[in-house]
């Protein structure tokens, strides 16, 4: 008797999951750092490429934005955020239409809306945090403490979690590199089996 209502739940399960994924299937996640300077606020600079996003800074006074990327269209995102527990609080800046939560010690969390949907951007960038570092360490984009995720909401609806994040190094730490390294062509490969051979 138990079977049939576990199957009945799969098979309510299995296509709500399969409609709740979202137009963005190749997105990640970075943290790409400049020096503070709060008269650029949100202005993050271009980021085109992945090539484009800055994951290192040797200095201690630091903005961090968190970069959703690849993107086909967004109209909201949920994120928090992790550094080591330096002495001074963050001071969160949104940079979205509308925010619930406020980052401002590791491990909070926000979520962020647009009031129309966002298309032909390839990044999506909600916030920004300034950061005092008292020593090196590396920032990355964590789950939101309240939704328990990384997400990225598209403008029908859909739901998609990156299936890569990439931390920023600070303060004499180096960043992850959020670029993949280049594939092997056949070429190289058979150069490679050539020196073994």
């Amino acid at each position: 008797m138990r079977f049939i209502p576990i199957a009945a739940l799969a098979l309510v399960v299995i296509p709500i999951s399969t409609v709740l994924a979202g137009n963005n299937p190749d997105t990640k996640v970075a943290v790409h750092v400049r020096p503070h300077n709060a008269e650029l606020g949100c202005d993050y600079g271009t980021i085109l490429t992945c090539d484009d996003l800055i994951v290192t800074e040797p200095g201690f006074s630091v903005d961090a934005f968190p970069v959703f990327f690849d993107l086909n269209e967004f109209s909201g995102c949920e994120y928090g955020m992790w550094w080591p527990d330096w002495t001074y609080s963050g001071a969160f800046s949104n940079c979205a239409d509308l925010v619930t939560g406020e980052i401002k010690r590791p491990g909070d969390g926000a979520s962020h809306d647009w009031l129309s949907c966002q298309t032909g951007q390839w990044v999506c960038v909600p916030s920004y945090i300034w950061l005092y570092a008292d020593g090196p360490g590396m920032i990355c984009v964590v789950a939101n403490p309240v939704g328990g995720a990384i997400s990225l909401l598209d403008c029908g609806g859909g739901i998609d979690e990156p299936f890569a994040t990439f931390c920023a190094g600070v303060y004499g730490y180096i960043g992850d590199d959020p670029c993949p390294p280049v594939g092997t062509t056949e070429e190289s490969w058979s150069g490679v089996k050539d020196i073994f051979e």
